[in-house]
């Protein structure tokens, strides 16, 4: 009988210890491995009644309306579909995490392999095989359109308080689609609980498709070589974490040819490939897995949305698409809106919606300050000396600005590894202090050309602040600035 990981659902791998609320510890101890006749099976309904498609001139995306409307096919005219259903956790599909981090409803089952497991609805269904409801769906012009009601994946036969709606379109021109996914909460309880890692999306692939491809250096687009990142490790976690600079990860087959997922900037993803490479359709458990992953805050009545962009084709095509997409700008992120994977460490804010409003931080230890903590992104040093904060303050006071390098090459090789690089991402050898003036809405302006370790690739930023300040845009580079 082949071994692997615990029901593909454990396909997140965080490593949240630094973010709090679940670390890679307990999710280690969470799900020793079980075989594949324990996961959970894709519901008994009439198939034939229950797929819906968007076909273009290059490339078909089918969903099934048993599994939530989840992608269970993308393929191009004459070729084989290369995405895997052989359990409720697999396909191309929404998911999502909050708190509590032992969730439990009472009257409702939860699975003694899960029983720690947070507030975590999927598109397909749960560990029992209940699918999740479809509300609506529809082809319209071109799009796929899917709403449903997802279930909460350790319980049996519960449905979340909020609703994901999925959109998707072929391109006209090339074998691309269009992924758009957007979560609407609606929870009774109304805590606001710390940031988790979210799949934005997951990405199951069938056997063939086994060999997961990314660039991972700090020169994109310069025609650097492309890295196989395999998970080959012995250590209990399966996947790998890893950060591909030009924006894409791919699962590709002994030709070079699969899928690829371009996001809109550079961001973490997890990967891998569980059972016999190179074998298996979209039954068999052998699979392999990639997934952008941002951290977020989810509040009970947050509405979280996000776009991908997957290309069929060769690694060049797939490269050559992420380079099409890439941003011409430093990163910034305006947070009068929405928090763009900002989270706290000691620290919450005002709630959604932000309203225009910014991040006001309220300290949870206001003794220390609270951290403002960046996504990942990337910027070589040379194309940015400065970086902005626009700030409002009731008074004067500081703040101290992080930056963090690139990751090691020995970081994705196995989970313990990447979790070692978190533990030194931020170090007072690597920051600055800039003074904080009161007042509505002022930009402290801090240059970084220069300061120690301030060179090469950059992948991060953390401010920490004083409780009661609010946070309304972060920029690198000066008012203007592009890319090089």
């Amino acid at each position: 009988m082949v071994e692997i990981l615990p029901q593909s659902h454990m396909r997140d791998g965080r490593d949240n210890d630094v973010i709090g609320r679940i670390c890679l510890v307990s999710f280690v101890l969470l799900f020793p491995a079980v075989s594949v006749s324990e996961e959970a099976s894709v519901p008994e309904r009439d198939a034939r009644t229950s797929q819906v498609s968007v076909t273009g001139r290059f490339v078909r995306v089918g969903v099934d309306l048993r599994l939530g409307g989840a992608v269970t096919h993308v393929s191009v005219p004459g070729g084989p579909n290369l995405i895997n259903s052989h359990d409720l956790g697999r396909q191309i599909q929404q998911s999502y995490y909050s708190g509590p981090p032992n969730y439990q409803k009472e009257g409702k089952q939860k699975s003694p392999a899960w029983k720690s497991f947070p507030w975590n609805p999927i598109q397909t269904g749960d560990a029992y095989s209940n699918g999740s409801k479809v509300l609506d769906h529809r082809v319209q012009d071109g799009e796929l359109y899917v709403k449903t009601v997802p279930m909460l994946w350790p319980m049996n036969n519960d449905p979340a308080e909020c609703v994901m709606e999925t959109w998707i379109k072929p391109s006209p021109d090339a074998p691309e689609f269009v992924y758009r996914a957007r979560l609407n909460n609606a929870r009774s309880d109304k805590t606001q609980y710390g940031p988790h890692g979210q799949e934005v999306p997951a990405v199951y692939v069938n056997g063939p498709w086994h060999r997961l491809m990314a660039y991972t250096g700090d020169k994109p687009f310069t025609g650097g070589a492309v890295s196989e990142m395999r998970n080959d490790h012995k250590e209990p976690w399966p996947w790998i974490n890893f950060l591909p600079t030009e924006g894409w990860a791919a699962l590709v087959n002994e030709d070079g040819t699969g899928i690829g997922v371009c996001v809109p900037r550079p961001m973490e993803f997890h990967g891998g490939f569980a059972g016999q490479r190179g074998r298996g359709g979209e039954k068999s458990a052998n699979t392999g897995y990639m997934s952008p992953i941002t951290t977020e805050i989810l509040d009970y009545n947050i509405v979280y949305e996000y776009s991908r962009t997957f290309v069929v084709g060769s690694i060049e095509e797939i490269r050559a698409a992420a380079r099409r997409l890439a941003p011409k700008s430093l990163p910034s992120w305006n947070l009068d809106q929405t928090r763009q994977g900002w989270y706290y460490e000691n620290g919450h804010d005002a709630g959604w919606p932000l309203a225009g409003r910014g991040l006001t931080v309220k300290a949870a230890n206001p003794a220390r300050p609270v951290r403002l903590m960046g996504p990942y992104a990337f910027w070589r040093a040379e194309a940015c000396e400065v970086m902005r904060v626009r700030l409002s303050s009731a008074a004067d006071s500081a703040m101290r600005v992080y930056w963090r390098g690139m990751p090691p090459t020995v970081a994705s090789t196995k989970p313990s590894e990447w979790a070692a690089w978190r533990q030194t991402w931020f170090d007072h050898a690597r920051s600055a202090e800039a003074k904080i003036v009161a007042g509505e809405r002022k930009w402290v302006t801090v240059k970084l050309a220069g300061l120690p370790a301030y060179e090469g690739g950059m992948t991060g930023l953390a401010i920490d602040l004083p409780d009661g300040v609010t946070v309304h845009d972060v920029c690198l580079g000066d008012e203007g600035a592009s890319l090089p």
